[in-house]
């Protein structure tokens, strides 16, 4: 009883202080210290989306150096297309707490994106915050452990979302107080989300029919036929017959390849919105 008497007001004392300083820049590090005194956490990274707009990483925290290359620069550079937590999507994410199990596609612990962006970080475990401060602008706050951890438990999780009516709270102010009266820089090398988009939704359409484009992009974001088929609300032997179908004309023969193909296209697709990328992927000298 002491010791949870303890926790309490250390977690108590932790709130007073996030409240006074919501205006703050670096309230993010001190939302982190607050969680600790709970439940623990090493791997932090806050993410502001919006509407049209790339991601932008506001704070991170237990990111290992030689891993930034892959789990942060191409994340942003558009590889976040593929990721469950994309919030502007046909399938909007209502604020709340979620664990990555709860929100991904049945297939998407076998895909090359989570292989190459989750399996092969030092991670093992992420739970999501998702906090929507106003229309079209959500900031995504994603609390994970290395691998000398455990993951987390189901009273971890009971303990995550009891907290978060705080959580949401705070951030929201956040946003008031620090974020919404920024002019956030667009970077000359960034891209703008609308222009991966762009890319992303044009992949294949030199050589693909469009329902072949559709299947292409479920299969990429780690869906089964079967879940795509659910999607498309057509039968999972359709589905085949498509998958079949955009990897002969594709030359390709997995879905690994799929992702490869997809990746590298994506990196030489530049400004040209209204373009397939593999069309400049594929130009003598590009690949």
């Amino acid at each position: 009883m002491d010791k949870n008497k303890a926790v309490f007001t250390q977690w108590n004392e932790s709130v007073a202080e996030l409240i006074d300083n919501t205006g703050n820049e670096a309230l993010p590090k001190l939302l982190v210290n607050a969680i600790n005194e709970l439940v623990t956490i090493e791997a932090v990274m806050l993410v502001l989306e919006r509407r049209d707009k790339s991601p932008v990483l506001i704070y991170d925290r237990g990111i290992p150096n030689e891993e930034r290359a892959l789990y942060i620069d191409a994340y942003f550079s558009g590889a976040y297309l593929l990721d469950p937590l994309c919030l502007f999507t046909e399938d909007q994410i209502t604020p709340g707490v979620y664990p990555l199990s709860e929100i991904a596609p049945d297939d998407f612990y076998q895909s090359d994106y989570f292989k190459t962006y989750y399996q092969e970080t030092s991670l093992i475990d992420d739970v999501y915050f998702i906090v929507g401060p106003k229309e079209d602008v959500n900031f995504s706050f994603a609390v994970g452990r290395h691998h000398d951890q455990p993951k987390f438990s189901e009273q971890d999780l009971l303990l995550f979302r009891s907290i978060n009516p705080v959580v949401q709270a705070i951030l929201n102010q956040y946003w008031c107080r620090v974020w919404e009266k920024k002019t956030l820089p667009e970077s000359s090398n960034e891209p703008l989300r609308a222009e991966v988009e762009a890319a992303f939704n044009n992949f294949g359409a030199s050589v693909l029919t469009d329902r072949e484009r559709e299947v292409a992009h479920l299969l990429l974001k780690g869906h089964s036929s079967k879940s795509a088929a659910q999607k498309l609300g057509i039968a999972p032997d359709t589905v085949q017959m498509h998958r079949k179908n955009m990897y002969a004309k594709l030359d390709i023969s997995s879905q690994s390849e799929l992702f490869s193909l997809f990746i590298e296209a994506l990196s030489t697709a530049g400004s040209q919105t209204d373009a397939d990328p593999l069309v400049a992927y594929m130009q003598p000298g590009e690949n």
